[in-house]
């Protein structure tokens, strides 16, 4: 027989196999809706295979619709988180042992933010982005060089965050605090998470940039943050505080920021700040880089060795809000309940 024609037999039953594979590859569909039945258009929806394998992401059209093709079988995560405070976090579990074709049709549940008027931050920066007027063209650059940070910024939440693998002592802690929603330091008028904890109303920052310092700003407390620019080191000792101590430089066009010294009273994870507890070997590491005049990328990276068994990321987004300003944020419900004060 000719080489090639038995090489080309030797491999039918190899396609064969991946064919039949693929064939047989599961599937998910459905619509996301919400309360009221509408659609819910640009949904971000995750499939996680359990317990560690792949990530299969994709956001509904604008009907509603969504779908999963070629999955591998066993038990997946379905998740959907919605920006920010409206809807509660969907979660499922989709076993194809016993169907291969399925659908999964989602009607999101409203929150107590949800049907409080203008306590949905999400809800906020969307109204502002419809009337913003954003010039196109190239990222600015300062003097030196550098790409131009500076601006007011409307921050959008990771659409698929990830969840960190807590360690024993942390996880017990997470369980310990969500027990009681005023166990959440931003519940209390404490700070929120880093890295930019500005998002009460709604996730808004303004940024300052110098040749020596960067101060991001946002209607929250404590209200700024500094990263040093002039090449300095972080200091030998310091006290813990909630914001850290922050150095950066810049990569090309990407600010890399390297951030220690933080308390161990902050959490992680959402404007609460009650989500995942760390510890104060928390280091932090953003890239900032603004890919053009109003849109930058900022990616987050977590690593915490006494709290998470590996490093957990966020990517987040931010628009330019040009015709925006900050306003000023006073929080006036920090007394513990236990207190008595005289009238």
């Amino acid at each position: 027989m000719d080489r090639s024609l038995a090489a080309a037999a030797a491999l039918l039953p190899v396609l064969g196999s991946c064919l039949s594979a693929q064939s047989a590859a599961a599937s998910l569909q459905g619509h996301v809706a919400y309360p009221d039945g509408s659609p819910v258009a640009n949904a971000p929806i995750q499939m996680k295979h359990k317990p560690d394998g792949p990530i299969a992401r994709t956001r509904s059209d604008a009907h509603g619709g969504y779908r999963f093709p070629g999955l591998a079988d066993g038990k997946w995560d379905f998740i959907i988180q919605m920006p920010c405070c409206a809807y509660a976090r969907i979660s499922r579990e989709v076993d194809f042992a016993a169907e291969r074709n399925q659908q999964l049709d989602i009607n999101l549940v409203e929150t107590i933010n949800g049907s409080t008027l203008g306590d949905d931050p999400a809800r906020n920066a969307d109204a502002i982005r419809k009337r913003q007027r954003v010039p196109s063209g190239p990222a600015p650059h300062t003097a030196a060089g550098f790409p131009d940070l500076s601006g007011v910024w409307l921050l959008t939440d990771d659409p698929y965050p990830e969840q960190p693998q807590l360690l024993p002592s942390a996880e017990a802690r997470r369980i310990a605090l969500g027990k009681d929603p005023r166990n959440a330091p931003h519940n209390r008028c404490l700070p929120g998470p880093p890295p930019l904890p500005g998002a009460s109303s709604p996730f808004i920052a303004k940024i300052v940039q110098s040749p020596s310092v960067l101060v991001a700003m946002f209607e929250d407390y404590p209200g700024f943050r500094q990263i040093f620019l002039d090449g300095r080191k972080h200091p030998a000792e310091m006290s813990p505080s909630w914001m850290g101590h922050s150095v950066g430089m810049w990569e090309q066009d990407t600010l890399v920021v390297d951030t220690v010294g933080f308390n161990d009273l902050s959490g992680l994870g959402g404007i609460g700040g009650g989500g995942y507890p760390h510890t104060e070997a928390l280091r932090m590491t953003e890239r900032y880089r603004r890919t053009d005049y109003g849109h930058m990328e900022l990616n987050v990276t977590f690593e915490d060795p006494q709290a998470f068994a590996k490093p957990y990321h966020e990517n987040l987004t931010m628009t330019l809000a040009p015709q925006e300003e900050l306003l000023e944020f006073v929080c006036e419900n920090n007394k513990p309940e236990h207190l008595v004060t005289n009238p």
